[in-house]
């Protein structure tokens, strides 16, 4: 069976919507569709339900995980390899040549997560636990949210710089849906769309439960997806807070220098807020991270040349110790397309021989210390305060100058531990241009295996790091708003 068993939720009685009222628990619909008031009348349904739900996180296990890093400077795809191209050669994507995955995923998802809180309503009884099972609904709602952000709209601390508008249009708010399934979807505004995920997250986090479940999300991590939400929208106090929340109370601890590159093929280790579950049955099969990554399967990415350079500079961090050579380096070969290939395979090594389970993890404690070291540089603490979470996440990964924070940092070393750190999690392109830094692929020196030269240097307004919206999703709209609904530099046809 399933870990998280599909269910059918919505083959009952029309379409259904949801919207919050002040009262937590008060979920109302948002039109006059008729509903079923048998479909969700226990907790132990709403319970299934939201297991069900979680199904709607499963692009964790794929290669979505590694957008943020091929889009930035220390993940390349494969010479010839073509699954990851749309994120690697940017100069590819097009109207016709798009990916809408987690666009179409988040009105689904919505759908979905809002017809059952839509039945909330009916359940007797209701309890602590009632409530706790809402907000796990709309946090993963949440999620969804954040990660289609990231790909179709600019970052919430680029707007009004650049070529990027104030106004800049990011994706749908899909709190309530139209009675209208099939009506036309208008996409709603960057600020909106963050503003909506810190309002859902700051009025259920407290809901969440406390103790630790294993493929579960709980209330740390709902405060480490405050601490990222905050920390993107510069909000600095609050996204230190949180951090050190979960640091100080979660029950969480870093990985020890021995523990490292073995717990990547451990589940729920002790870092680990978040994993999403893969079962011998239930996983992402060949299209999995481990098998996608790895030298023996696809191995549609691998690391830059820039990237392993740094391994140079401190061969003794363990975090390198993920990255390994591919197989056919001991070959006599003189392509330096095909020389010196490494691979993230240690990161996502599969579990006991089996390629294909492999938990990838979402939320982790060393991403909690590195965003209070950044906040705390940035806020109102100060580099006195964050030099400590800096230097302690150093000092579990190399002995090399481990406490070399302690008499401060700056924001390039806060940079410089994220990329070694998160490798592989999907952040690096994102930490530049949210810093209004660009991507540099060429300045002068050979540092990557192969790169088109029109993306020698990607700025943080460059108009292809946001995907296209698809044609298919503009054509029922009228010039005028499909004109005013596609991203900047893309054209219609």
């Amino acid at each position: 069976m399933k870990f998280f068993k599909k269910i059918g939720l919505l083959v009952i009685g029309g379409l259904f919507a949801a919207g919050c009222g002040n009262n937590f628990l008060d979920i109302k619909p948002t039109g006059s569709v008729p509903v079923d008031k048998d479909m969700i009348r226990t907790n132990a349904q709403l319970r299934s339900a939201v297991n069900g739900a979680y199904t709607y996180l499963e692009y964790y296990r794929y290669s979505s995980m590694l957008d943020g890093d091929v889009m930035g400077d220390d993940l390349q795809s494969c010479y010839g390899n073509y699954r990851m191209e749309l994120f690697y050669d940017l100069t590819q994507r097009s109207v016709n040549y798009t990916n809408m995955t987690l666009w179409s995923r988040l009105y689904s998802t919505a759908y979905d997560i809002n017809t059952v809180l839509n039945q909330v309503q009916y359940i007797e009884n209701q309890n602590a636990e009632t409530e706790a099972m809402v907000a796990e609904l709309r946090f993963i709602r949440a999620l969804v949210h954040w990660d289609a952000s990231l790909r179709y709209g600019p970052l919430p601390s680029n707007l009004g710089k650049g070529k990027i508008k104030e106004d800049a249009l990011g994706v749908m708010i899909t709190d309530k849906l139209s009675e209208d399934i099939q009506g036309m979807y208008y996409r709603d505004k960057v600020s909106d769309v963050f503003a909506f995920m810190i309002r859902e997250m700051e009025e259920c986090v407290d809901k969440l439960p406390a103790e630790h479940r294993n493929g579960y999300l709980n209330y740390w991590a709902g405060r480490m997806f405050m601490a990222r939400l905050y920390l993107y929208t510069e909000q600095w106090d609050k996204a230190f807070q949180c951090a050190k929340e979960v640091i100080d109370d979660g029950g969480y601890s870093l990985y020890s220098q021995e523990q490292y590159v073995k717990a990547w093929q451990q589940t729920y280790t002790s870092e680990s807020i978040f994993e999403m579950p893969t079962t011998e049955s239930d996983n992402g099969s060949w299209d999995g991270l481990s098998y996608f990554v790895s030298p023996n399967g696809y191995w549609s990415v691998m690391a830059s040349l820039e990237f392993m350079q740094l391994r140079n500079s401190d061969p003794k961090d363990v975090r390198f110790g993920v990255v390994q050579y591919g197989w056919w380096d001991w070959l006599p070969w003189e392509d330096n397309d095909w020389d010196e290939c490494y691979f993230i395979s240690g990161k996502y090594p599969g579990r006991d021989g089996n390629p294909l389970v492999c938990n990838p993890k979402i939320f982790r404690l060393s991403e909690a210390y590195l965003i209070a070291a950044e906040a705390a540089l940035r806020g109102s603490e100060g580099v006195r305060t964050g030099s400590y979470y800096l230097s302690e996440l150093r000092r579990n990964r190399t002995t090399t100058d481990p406490d070399k924070y302690d008499a401060g940092y700056d924001l390039d070393d806060v940079l410089y531990e994220r990329r070694l750190e998160l490798l592989g999690e999907g952040h690096r392109a994102f930490d530049l241009w949210r810093n209004q830094r660009p991507v540099v692929r060429y300045d002068g020196s050979r540092t990557f295996h192969w790169c088109p030269r029109e993306l020698d240097e990607i700025a943080f307004d460059d108009h292809r790091i946001l995907l296209p919206i698809a044609v298919r999703e503009l054509e029922l709209m009228s010039a005028e708003d499909r004109a005013t609904q596609q991203n900047p530099g893309y054209g219609l046809y």
